[in-house]
């Protein structure tokens, strides 16, 4: 006689892991963003709600600059050669700006984006 039921287990658990592993947060996302003179070499970062951002903010440039996001009152400083390493999540899609606030800098286009979405 031949157990028909073990098959039905298999696929059931199979299903289980699949589903579990697909409704998980998503993977943290690993962004280098570099500070040049006078520009960000991203000016657009996406990510999803949920999703942790490691963000290591580099400064290639020759001048002082400075990350700013107000949305989580984020302010690095860094002289030419440094960086900085970061993490955060965000929970609400939306669009939210980063600059470097150096006077001028921004005028002159280090100004940004992080898009959150679904």
């Amino acid at each position: 006689m031949i157990n028909r039921k073990k098959p039905r287990i298999l696929y059931l658990l199979l299903l289980l892991l699949v589903m579990v592993s697909c409704s998980g947060e998503p993977e943290s996302k690993e962004i280098i963003l570099i500070a040049e003179d006078i520009s960000w070499n991203q000016p657009l970062i996406e990510a999803q709600v949920g999703q942790e951002v490691q963000l290591t903010v580099r400064n290639d440039g020759v001048l002082d600059h400075n990350f700013v996001f107000d949305k989580l009152n984020i302010e690095l400083h860094l002289s030419p050669g440094e960086s900085e390493n970061i993490s955060f999540v965000l929970t609400e899609e939306g669009n939210y700006d980063f600059i470097c606030s150096i006077p001028g800098h921004e005028d002159a286009g280090m100004s940004g984006e992080i898009v959150i979405s679904e």
